[in-house]
């Protein structure tokens, strides 16, 4: 009987955004001569059916077909071109962080590591240890002011983490504000070393030399942790850009490549397996030859970023489809996951069937 009343609840909300905006006011009948308006309402339509099969289906192997769907559904909202202008893109960005919020908030590790991954090529691993961020920012590379979280809610999220990595100096990579916040906590910040060379913030940054296979450590006194770190020399395109392979104190090795593309640097890429054991990859969905680094890192699972950045032109705002078709290509685990998303990765014993 409780089942019924509730799942007569969950419909009658489903339905009922349908009709109300999230904001309670009431929608138009029609749309005739507002495309904007009508882009979106039609976002939020599909936009509420998405959040409920993500908060019903979670990130999981194997991948059920109905989360599959839900990711095309939003590859086709966010290519709207005037997507990080409508008020449901807004809306949902908001929410889907602040869940990643609550579940940092409430969700301790005892083994292996927790992956959230935040907006563009952000992600937040949490182990028993230490809780690390990678190329996290508010969302202003969106190119709307009404797109970003809020310098609040990153607060809160900047409080959850000890430290903070960037790989390079795009926007949609660095953000001074959230770097900012790290160090007004006393966490440190470590980025490549071109990031806000000429200003203040410039000096309080730690920049570790990127040096093939040498693990380097970082001490985090408030943890008591020597965090061991292996930073490589990586580039999208002429542009340097840390490849950061981090090695938590139990074993497990995690590592974010930026944005990195370039030829040269599968010098180095082609042999990492030979040094270093990677857990969890989290490469950008568009690197250039995805299964030759796939295979020169070896990971035991793949979980890529980038997809639908929206200050991307249409045809670079890598949709999560195009991803499924790279990585269907490839003999390598991989996870899809959207906007703050999480996934308990357990060492040694997950299974990726």
């Amino acid at each position: 009987m409780l089942k019924k009343m509730l799942k007569k609840i969950l419909v009658l909300t489903i339905l009922t955004s349908f009709i109300y905006g999230q904001d309670g006011t009431e929608l138009q009948d029609n749309y005739w001569g507002d495309v904007k308006g009508f882009l979106n309402r039609q976002a939020r339509v599909s936009l509420d059916l998405v959040s409920h099969t993500l908060d019903t289906t979670p990130p999981q192997l194997p991948e059920p077909l109905q989360r599959k769907k839900a990711m095309l559904m939003i590859d086709g909202i966010l290519h709207y071109k005037v997507a990080p202008e409508l008020s449901s893109v807004q809306n949902f960005h908001h929410q889907r962080i602040k869940k990643a919020l609550e579940e940092l908030k409430q969700t301790e590790v005892d083994k292996g590591c927790m992956i959230w991954k935040m907006y563009d090529h952000g992600f937040i691993v949490r182990t028993q240890d230490i809780t690390v961020a990678f190329d996290l920012i508010r969302g202003y590379s969106a190119g709307d002011e009404g797109f970003p979280v809020s310098d609040k809610l990153m607060k809160e999220i900047t409080e959850q983490c000890d430290i903070l990595f960037i790989t390079h100096r795009h926007k949609d990579h660095a953000d001074k504000t959230v770097a900012k916040l790290f160090l007004e906590q006393g966490k440190p910040v470590v980025a490549q070393q071109d990031i806000w060379k000429n200003e203040p913030v410039y000096s309080k940054i730690s920049h570790l030399n990127p040096i093939i296979d040498k693990s380097q450590n970082i001490n985090l006194k408030e943890k008591n942790i020597n965090l061991e770190v292996v930073v490589y020399p990586g580039h999208q395109g002429d542009t340097p850009n840390n490849v950061y392979l981090i090695k938590f104190p139990d074993e497990l090795s995690i590592c974010h490549t930026g944005d990195q593309y370039n030829s040269d640097d599968f010098a180095w890429i082609d042999k990492v397996k030979e040094s270093h054991d990677v857990n969890v990859l989290m490469p950008n969905c568009w690197t250039q030859d995805i299964e030759r680094v796939a295979e020169g890192f070896n990971p035991e699972l793949i979980i890529t970023g980038h997809e639908n950045e929206l200050g991307h032109t249409i045809d670079h705002r890598e949709p999560y489809w195009l991803s499924y078709d790279r990585l269907n290509q490839i003999d390598f685990p991989f996870l899809m996951m959207t906007w703050g998303e999480s996934f308990y990765y357990n060492l040694n014993d997950q299974k990726m069937d």
